[in-house]
């Protein structure tokens, strides 16, 4: 597959990469899983502005992932913390596929 995408209008041509680094990746997956968290505070009934501690347990790459972005994923949910391990009891958790890994996340409110 060509690494390039390649367009030309008006007389001007643009040619963007399209090779998917792993840093991008990660990036890509810390994006996911900041929309994975919002919608189970959504699902969760928190308010806009309630702060919570997330659980989240998966493969490595999901531990590397919330560690090497650990300080955008907490702002963007209004984290405390992110906890590795099983969601203590009351917590809303859920089991989802993320980038075909099983993911196990869970929001609790502080």
């Amino acid at each position: 597959m060509d690494p390039y995408w390649i367009t030309l209008e008006g007389g001007y041509m643009v040619a963007l990469e399209t090779t998917i680094t792993p840093e991008l990746a990660r990036e890509g997956l810390a994006r996911e899983l900041v929309h994975r968290i919002q919608d189970m505070r959504k699902k969760a009934g928190f308010e806009i502005t309630d702060r919570i501690h997330t659980y989240y347990q998966g493969p490595s790459s999901v531990d590397e992932v919330m560690s090497a972005f650990s300080g955008y994923i907490m702002q963007e949910t209004l984290s405390e913390q992110l906890v590795p391990g099983e969601a203590t009891e009351g917590a809303y958790h859920d089991t989802q596929s993320v980038d075909g890994m099983e993911v196990v996340l869970g929001v609790r409110q502080v």
